[in-house]
């Protein structure tokens, strides 16, 4: 997956080939990660990530010299496209991306179960993902009804899948 998201942000740029700036290469992974979870179901309004990119942009206002356009709508439109047409049956979902010594890192979530609310499992993935653990037990006891306990052991298998679990959390959660 790092390498399709990879593929599909160098389709933005004047020289794919080439070697970006590090806030090129940040904003076309973003438009790319945009454009993905787009197509899969889990739009965000577009405008709420200008403030993403306007970040990157005051460290290095010349990267959109290495795009090929400047109009991010119709660039992440493109990517939108690109992926429909190389990758349209592919229905993982980017949970985070980022890079690390110019080397492209994805984690992805596979397609949703029939019935189940992507959007829904992603906020439940990101809070974990993100560490904050008190706040996703306390998603499910809003929106699925759990008890604390049920909610807690939800978390703990949510962190065991992604490899995040924490052991004296996990102990005081079992407990």
């Amino acid at each position: 997956m790092s390498e399709v998201l990879k593929e599909m942000s160098e389709w933005l740029l004047r020289n794919p080939g080439g070697v970006p700036s590090s806030e090129a290469a940040q904003a076309a992974l973003m438009f790319a990660n945009m454009a993905w979870n787009e197509t899969v179901g889990l739009g965000h309004p577009r405008e709420g990530y200008r403030s993403a990119w306007e970040i990157i942009e005051a460290d290095n206002p010349e990267m959109w010299s290495e795009f090929k356009s400047n109009d991010v709508e119709a660039m992440i439109d493109e990517l939108v496209r690109y992926k429909k047409t190389h990758d349209p049956g592919d229905e993982r979902r980017i949970l985070t991306w980022g890079m690390l010594d110019r080397k492209v890192r994805v984690e992805w979530l596979a397609a949703a179960a029939p019935g189940v609310d992507s959007k829904w499992e992603m906020r439940l993935y990101g809070l974990v993902r993100t560490g904050e653990r008190e706040k996703a037990i306390q998603f499910l006891r809003e929106t699925r009804r759990m008890s604390r306990n049920e909610a807690a052991k939800k978390v703990l298998a949510v962190s065991a899948e992604l490899g995040i679990r924490k052991r004296h959390e996990d102990r005081q959660i079992q407990e």
